[in-house]
């Protein structure tokens, strides 16, 4: 449990300037007649103390309350403790299971808290189930929309719970790459064995990727996409996990991201902004850093990509990496 603290310690750190001020969705008392601060920290510890139906009463009554003290250094470690509670897990789900809608808000901090636990090294199989069932439950609205793509629950979920695990787009970005690109079950869905097969792969991925990122998003997430780079697997244990699956799932997703912006962005001018907020972020951020590939070099398969790099060039004098 102390490790697992540790890390959300740190993760709060890390994320400190991306969060928004959780005081928006503390309950006030007027809203919450049974509410109250010094209450809510003494029946938390005391949990095991409840039976199951006033457990689940004060989980109702305090659900925002709890989500926010989660991410609260002061208080998080009693209530990252009641989230390895598998007692505290089934009320939490149970009280869930009837919430007919969650604002996006509070669906990111679920989700920071699963994804979490799910990279905690002390995970435990009953605790891990639990949190997937609770992201079932808070992106039921979202995963629809990966169902026809014949995956597994566990990795519709998966890939959902990485999009939206932080409110930082550059963190998602690279979690969701993560997946994408270690999944053996995505691997084996897109046939990627098959050579001959290679422009169906990409077409399929490339809809998953526009499925997770709106078409309207893509101004804000090429940037991440094109620095999120696979590092070379220099034989240590901290690259091992770099597989030529692996390597080749990234470049997969590299012909990907180069079909969505060849065939599914509307129009040559959105292109033209998308190509040129990401050259412009890419010189603002680091012009030394390594990308996925350079635009400058990419076939004549891609003509509209082409056309538009060259223009940007010719017209505005903006070199896209």
């Amino acid at each position: 449990m102390a490790a697992f603290q540790d890390y959300w310690s740190n993760k709060q750190v890390y994320d400190a300037n991306q969060l928004q001020n959780l005081q928006t969705i503390l309950p006030k008392p007027a809203e919450n007649a049974v509410f109250n601060s010094s209450i809510l920290f003494k029946t938390i510890d005391d949990r095991q103390y409840m039976t199951d139906q006033e457990l689940r009463y004060f989980i109702h009554n305090n659900f925002l309350s709890i989500i926010a003290n989660v991410l609260d250094p002061a208080v998080a470690e009693k209530y990252t403790a009641a989230f390895m509670d598998t007692r505290f897990l089934d009320g939490f789900i149970d009280v869930l299971s009837r919430v007919q809608y969650f604002d996006p808000d509070t669906v990111v901090r679920l989700n920071m808290i699963i994804y979490h636990y799910m990279m905690f090294e002390g995970r435990k199989p009953e605790v891990k189930q639990r949190m997937l069932d609770i992201g079932y439950i808070i992106n039921r609205g979202r995963l629809i929309i990966l169902k026809k793509y014949g995956m597994s629950n566990v990795l519709e979920n998966r890939l959902m719970i990485a999009r939206y695990s932080d409110f930082n787009l550059n963190l998602c970005v690279k979690r969701t790459d993560l997946v994408i690109i270690t999944s053996r079950e995505l691997y084996n869905l897109l046939n990627i064995d098959d050579f001959d097969d290679l422009d169906n792969s990409v077409d399929t991925l490339a809809r998953i990727l526009v499925d997770l990122y709106r078409i309207e998003d893509w101004m804000y997430v090429l940037p991440y996409i094109m620095l999120d780079v696979l590092p070379d697997n220099d034989g240590s244990q901290k690259t091992q996990w770099i597989t030529e699956d692996v390597e080749t799932m990234d470049s997969t997703l590299h012909l990907a991201i180069l079909h969505v912006l060849e065939t599914m962005i509307g129009s040559s001018q959105y292109l033209s902004s998308i190509l040129e907020s990401y050259a412009e972020g890419y010189r603002l951020m680091n012009s030394k850093r390594p990308i996925r590939f350079s635009f400058q070099r990419i076939s004549y398969d891609y003509p509209r990509i082409k056309t538009v790099v060259q223009e940007l060039k010719d017209q505005k004098k903006i070199y896209v990496p």
